[in-house]
């Protein structure tokens, strides 16, 4: 999506400059009464979501943002090298941290997720 089309209707929030928010590290941004988690991925890709766990309200920003563990072929757990979850500090509770979606299914619930842009060397929020 273009800057121009993720821009319509939405108003835009600069959220620190790239070199502020390294990859594997996350940021909470709040205008208004919203509560925004910002978390940076490697190969400078930033994605955004409500700072409230679905499952029980927690400040997702007090949890930990890191790679989701998976099942080797041999049986062993390894971390995903591609899917990363912000995990609850109440209960462990993992959300994708791409899509909002708890990884075990509690209903219909999900983090409310918002547009991110990097323009001009800056962690750009769209809301």
């Amino acid at each position: 999506m273009t800057t121009a089309a993720r821009a319509a209707g939405r108003t835009r929030h600069e959220v620190c400059p790239v070199g502020e928010l390294p990859p594997g590290h996350m940021r909470l941004f709040t205008t208004g009464r919203r509560r925004i988690l910002v978390a940076a991925f490697p190969g400078g890709e930033y994605r955004a979501m409500s700072d409230y766990c679905p499952h029980h309200g927690a400040s997702l920003s007090q949890g930990q943002l890191e790679r989701m563990w998976q099942a080797g072929p041999d049986g062993r757990h390894m971390p995903d090298p591609d899917r990363w979850v912000v995990v609850c500090p109440f209960h462990n509770y993992e959300i994708d941290a791409r899509t909002g979606c708890p990884v075990v299914k509690l209903g219909r619930s999900r983090a409310a997720t918002y547009d991110v842009a990097v323009e001009a060397g800056t962690v750009v929020l769209y809301i």
